[in-house]
């Protein structure tokens, strides 16, 4: 499955430094294993990152399909990072997941995801885009 996002984040705040970033797809494909369709269609998240150090985070959340008809609980396999980047006023940062749990069409699933985004920390927005390989019995 892989998604395109688009969110916003409030500036870290706390000690540790705390955030809580939340998107939308703006763009969604899920396919079968054997090729066909998977049927999903939309995707949105809450997520929880708390700062680690200047430069990297640990994260957890839920990523929610289809207006509750799916969700994925995920946490962070280890740090992501985030830092600066080639464009101006812009960083990057990346992290993988792992699934820990699952609801409704993704009860019991595991897997993992990865995530790439660009963050403008003067608006708070972001855009990510996530892949997963999901594993539902």
């Amino acid at each position: 499955m892989t998604t395109h996002f688009e969110g916003e984040a409030e500036t870290p705040s706390g000690e540790p430094p705390q955030t809580d970033p939340r998107a939308s797809s703006v763009s969604l494909e899920a396919v079968m294993a054997d090729g066909s369709a998977a049927g999903v269609e939309r995707a949105s998240y809450e997520n929880h990152a708390v700062f680690t150090s200047e430069s990297t985070f640990a994260e957890t959340g839920t990523i929610s399909y289809d207006d509750g008809a799916g969700a994925l609980e995920i946490a962070t396999v280890s740090d992501g990072t985030l830092g600066p980047c080639a464009e101006p006023d812009v960083l990057h940062g990346a992290a993988v997941y792992r699934i820990t749990g699952g609801g409704g069409r993704f009860a019991q699933a595991t897997g993992l995801v990865t995530t790439n985004f660009l963050l403008w920390p003067a608006t708070g927005r972001f855009e990510e885009r996530q892949a997963a390989i999901v594993f539902v019995p």
